[in-house]
C-alpha cells in the first residue's frame, strides 16, 4: 500500500543534507519594514478598529465630554398646569435635581520595534503584532459596556460623588425616584434590577422579558427594545411561546413555507453589540434578542436604543475634551542622523457610565433569593 509523501518529506527532499529548508524558508520571508510604513499600518490597523467599535456599541452609548449627569427627581403625583385666573398670578416652580458623577480611566499598551526588527520583518509580521493591541483593546472596550450594564455597584469617584447603574428608589448612595409619567406614579420601592428566584426555563425567560419591556414602557421607552442575554441561554429564549418568539432572518435569504405556517422578520437595530436569534412579541412592544458570549448564564439585560450616538442612549462614555474615543498611537523615535522607530505606544481615556437611569432594566433569572446580584464578569 502506498504513502503519501508529506509537506516535511518535500521540503527535506528537495536540499542536500545538512540544509535546513524551514530555516531557508523564514530566512525567504525576510523583506524588512521602513518605519514609516510600520506607522502607517498601524493607523490603518488602530483607525478602523476604533471605527468599528463605535458602529457596534453606538446604539448602546451617547458619547459626553462632561464629568457629570444631572436630571429631575421624580416628586410623587404631579400636578397639572393650572387654568389662569384674573388678577392673580401663579406660584414658581422649580424642579428636585438629582445627578451622578461619570468615571474616566487611562489605558496604555506598547509595541517594541528593534532595529533587528525592523530589518528582518515583513509587513505581516509587524500586522499581527499590532492587531493584538487592536483585539485587547476591542476586548477592554467589550468590557466595560458588558459590566457596567449588569452592575448594580455604585462606583466612588472623589471624595463623595458615585457612578451608579440603573435607577433604585432607595438603600444606594444615589437613589433615584423617576418623575411620574402620565397617571404612573413611582416611589421608593421603584427599581430595575430584577431577580426571578427561580430556575431558568422557556417560561420565566418569557415572563422576565414581559416584565422588562413593561417597566421600560411605563418610563417612556415605548416601542422597539433590544435584550442581550447570555449564549448559554439560547435554547430557554428559542424554545419560548411559539406564538410570540419568531426566529431572525437575514434580508438576502428567502424562506420556503412549508407543511405548517412560519413567522419571521427581517432587520435589525444597528449599534448594538451581539449575534441577532430572534424576536419576543411582547405586548409592551417588540424585543430583539441577542446572545452575547461574555454575558453569564441567567443573565440578560434590556434597553431601548435610540440610534448611534443618541443623547437618549441608556450607557455614556466620557471622553476627554477634544480627544475623541479610541486608541491613539504615540511613536517614539531614536534621536540621531538616522531616525529610528523605537516603540509606539497606544493611550486611550475613557469610562462607560449610566447616562439615561431609566433606559435599563438588568435581570436575573435564579433560585436562591430575590435580590439581583451582580454577576463576575470576564
Amino acid at each position: 500500500m502506498g504513502v503519501a509523501i508529506g509537506a516535511r518529506t518535500l521540503l527535506d527532499n528537495a536540499v542536500p543534507t545538512g540544509i535546513d529548508a524551514n530555516y531557508l524558508f523564514e530566512r525567504g520571508q525576510e523583506e524588512g519594514i521602513s518605519s514609516g510604513d510600520v506607522l502607517q499600518l498601524t493607523a490603518s490597523i488602530i483607525g478602523e478598529t476604533n471605527t468599528r467599535l463605535e458602529a457596534r456599541y453606538g446604539g448602546l452609548l451617547y458619547f459626553t465630554e462632561m464629568d457629570y449627569s444631572l436630571y429631575r427627581q421624580g416628586n410623587g403625583t404631579r400636578g397639572m398646569t393650572q387654568e389662569s385666573a384674573e388678577f392673580s398670578r401663579v406660584d414658581g416652580k422649580r424642579s428636585d435635581e438629582v445627578g451622578h458623577m461619570l468615571p474616566r480611566r487611562d489605558f496604555e499598551d506598547v509595541n517594541e520595534f528593534t532595529e533587528q526588527l525592523l530589518r528582518r520583518a515583513n509587513a505581516e509580521r509587524i500586522r499581527r503584532d499590532i492587531q493584538e493591541v487592536a483585539d485587547r483593546w476591542e476586548n477592554r472596550v467589550d468590557y466595560d459596556v458588558i459590566n457596567r450594564a449588569l452592575s448594580s455597584s455604585e462606583e466612588l469617584i472623589g471624595s463623595s460623588g458615585y457612578s451608579p447603574g440603573w435607577a433604585v428608589g432607595s438603600g444606594v448612595n444615589v437613589p433615584y425616584i423617576p418623575p411620574q409619567r402620565g397617571s404612573i406614579v413611582f416611589d421608593s420601592t421603584h427599581t430595575q434590577y430584577l431577580r426571578t428566584n427561580a430556575a431558568i426555563s422557556t417560561s420565566n425567560t418569557a415572563t422576565t422579558l414581559d416584565s422588562a419591556a413593561r417597566l421600560l414602557s411605563r418610563l417612556g421607552h415605548t416601542g422597539r427594545k433590544v435584550a442581550l442575554v447570555s449564549e448559554a441561554d439560547l435554547a430557554k429564549y428559542t424554545g419560548m411561546d411559539s406564538t410570540k418568539f419568531v426566529r431572525y432572518v437575514p434580508a438576502s435569504f428567502q424562506a420556503q413555507s412549508g407543511a405548517t405556517d412560519q413567522t419571521i422578520v427581517q432587520g435589525e437595530l444597528e449599534g448594538v453589540p451581539g449575534e441577532i436569534f430572534g424576536f419576543w412579541l411582547s405586548e409592551y412592544g417588540v424585543l430583539e434578542l441577542r446572545y452575547h458570549e461574555r454575558i453569564p448564564t441567567t443573565y440578560g439585560f434590556v434597553t431601548k436604543s435610540y440610534g448611534n450616538g443618541n443623547e437618549g442612549n441608556g450607557l455614556a462614555v466620557r471622553i476627554e475634551p477634544g480627544m475623541g474615543f479610541g486608541l491613539m498611537i504615540d511613536p517614539e523615535f531614536r534621536v540621531g542622523n538616522m531616525p529610528r522607530l523605537r516603540w509606539i505606544d497606544y493611550k486611550a481615556t475613557h469610562g462607560v457610565g449610566v447616562n439615561d437611569r431609566t433606559n435599563g432594566v438588568a435581570f436575573q433569572i435564579a433560585s436562591g433569593g430575590t435580590t439581583y446580584s451582580s454577576p463576575t464578569i470576564s
